[in-house]
């Protein structure tokens, strides 16, 4: 996305003024009006980039005018707008985002917490610079915040920038509730900026929801019921209903909202909140605009969620979110309201993808100049076995886990595995069990988690070992044997948390992981989630630390790293 030149500016002008042939132009095309949820035959003029005109007037013609008829019963529709995007998980930003247009959603609003923890400030800037020079996506960003990390000068500069929408997510509410100084300076900082906020609050009470909006938040995607969707929008907040990997609620949301026939759901939007492969393909806002529908709320409702509402909600829509005069011409075609994923994308006034067949090669851009090989030096030479702790993490579902006691000196259980830890910056070990993560799993190693450092976990010491060894030589990924033939190895080239290639060729490599890591023994959702989240330290209730095993919500540390 640019910005609007002075050139393009006058050049729309003499368009709509009939003085300068417009690009192109879809003469008594069906368009779906979300102001009004009309659907109208309109005749629609391009400018370059913009749309020009809507109504029934046709414009100036040139040889260089394409005119373009829509087929029987198509319909042009808004491109849709992901308002919740994390870009850093298996895929990276330019590979989803593309994925992203294709399927039609042109405009994502992006976390950079990840990029945050790797970049500096203009490395960040040269970053999303290069992004939108490649082209087929509008990227819009964040301003993380937590951690003590960014300072409130660095924070500030980055607010400034006209492509970052919001602050947030705000996800370690404790410290907040705590009175933590430097916290409340950056939530003033984000509020002084005019851009939105967004919390992270699953299960929270009302007296909770309260005290954040009264810090600024103004947006939540954590309602797991119709009830705490209510809740949120009878304190102000925008609400995105969730569709993602470890929480697909919008069905149960959905079709609880449509039992209030008066709710006003101009508030609500769609998001699949960082969807890992292969669930993504099940997740596309097409996926859950026919969902919404399936659930009982009317189409217009449906299409603005992922449309209008987004776009009013991060004031861009003056740019995006309809088809109305001065837009960017990011358009879908789809082929009848009941099914929203386009045979054709417009993006920009170009075609990215028409008749279902692409129209341009992905554009390349060289990430490892950003997100190179990680680390290894401070990694101990052999596989670490220092003193076994006797406190583990057991999962209670893909992401969420509860401390549990046993005898370092027992035989694993059938639900247990071998769990050990490696602080990539320090060599720090903490070796410990896991229980409900795989029954017959001799040894998985992966670089794929939040901060960056090493997982082991199996049930043979020895797996567990040439496991290690393949990351300390420089494999990143994950890589796992099941037993004696099944073998899987998953490269990812970026930080050992993302890969370059295509979203055509991550999914199978994902697929084929998900069915291996269930066959043995994996009972819940996601594994990547699981995998990526033993390290984030803001979710319940126990998490692995350079410090060791750390109790959130106390603060606490349970049992120590050690160091070797």
């Amino acid at each position: 996305m640019h910005a609007l030149t002075e050139k393009e500016h006058h050049q729309l002008i003499d368009t709509v003024q009939k003085k300068a042939a417009a690009s192109l132009f879809f003469p008594d095309a069906p368009v779906l009006h979300v102001y009004s949820g009309i659907v109208q035959k309109e005749n629609i003029w391009i400018s370059g980039n913009r749309i020009a005109y809507v109504g029934p007037d046709e414009p100036l013609i040139s040889e260089n005018t394409e005119v373009c008829r829509l087929k029987a019963n198509q319909i042009m529709v808004p491109a849709y707008i992901e308002p919740h995007a994390h870009p850093f998980l298996v895929y990276n930003p330019l590979t989803l985002g593309r994925y992203l247009t294709e399927k039609g959603t042109m405009i994502s609003i992006n976390d950079n917490s990840f990029a945050l923890a790797h970049l500096s400030g203009e490395q960040m800037e040269q970053f999303v610079h290069e992004l939108n020079q490649a082209g087929g996506h509008s990227w819009l960003w964040w301003a993380y915040f937590e951690n003590q990390h960014p300072s409130t000068a660095a924070l500030e500069k980055w607010l400034k920038q006209p492509f970052v929408m919001q602050g947030g997510e705000l996800s370690h509410w404790l410290p907040l509730k705590l009175g933590a100084e430097d916290l409340k300076d950056k939530l003033f900082a984000v509020r002084r900026s005019g851009k939105r906020m967004e919390a992270h609050l699953p299960g929270s009470s009302l007296n909770t929801l309260n005290l954040f909006a009264a810090s600024g938040m103004t947006g939540d995607h954590e309602s797991m019921t119709p009830r705490d969707v209510i809740h949120r929008l009878n304190l102000g907040y925008y609400t995105a209903i969730r569709n993602s990997s470890i929480r697909p609620d919008l069905p149960v949301i959905m079709s609880g909202l449509a039992r209030h026939p008066g709710l006003d759901l101009s508030k609500l939007m769609l998001t699949n909140d960082g969807a890992s492969l292969p669930f993504l393909h099940h997740a596309t806002h097409a996926a859950m605009i026919r969902q919404t529908m399936d659930c009982g709320i009317s189409m217009a409702d449906a299409y603005r969620m992922a449309t209008l509402n987004p776009a009013v909600y991060y004031h861009i829509d003056d740019l995006f979110g309809s088809i109305t005069p001065g837009r960017i011409a990011d358009i879908n075609i789809i082929e009848s309201l009941q099914e929203p994923e386009p045979t054709s994308v417009l993006f920009e006034g170009k075609w990215l993808v028409r008749n279902e067949k692409r129209m341009t090669d992905p554009v390349a851009l060289d990430l490892k100049r950003y997100f190179n090989h990680a680390d290894t030096r401070h990694l101990p030479e052999q596989y670490p076995l220092s003193p076994v702790a006797p406190i583990g993490l057991e999962l209670q579902n893909s992401v969420i886990t509860r401390p549990y006691p046993f005898d370092p000196v027992s035989p694993l259980s059938d639900d247990e595995c071998f769990l050990t830890y490696i602080c990539r910056l320090t060599g720090a070990v903490l070796n410990t069990r896991i229980r409900n993560f795989a029954h017959s799993l001799q040894a998985l190693g992966s670089t794929y988690c939040a901060s960056g450092d090493i997982l082991i976990i199996g049930r043979d010491r020895a797996a567990m070992h040439a496991a290690y060894q393949e990351i300390r030589h420089g494999f990143q990924g994950i890589t796992a044997q099941f037993d004696g033939t099944d073998a899987f190895s998953f490269s990812l080239d970026l930080l050992g948390v993302m890969s370059t290639r295509s979203m055509d060729a991550l999914s199978p490599k994902a697929e084929q992981f998900l069915q291996a890591m269930k066959k043995n023994g994996f009972a819940f959702d996601d594994p990547f989630f699981c995998l990526f989240f033993l390290t984030e330290q803001h979710l319940p209730f126990v998490r692995l630390t350079p410090r060791g095993i750390l109790d959130i919500k106390s603060n606490q540390l349970i049992v120590p790293t050690i160091n070797n």
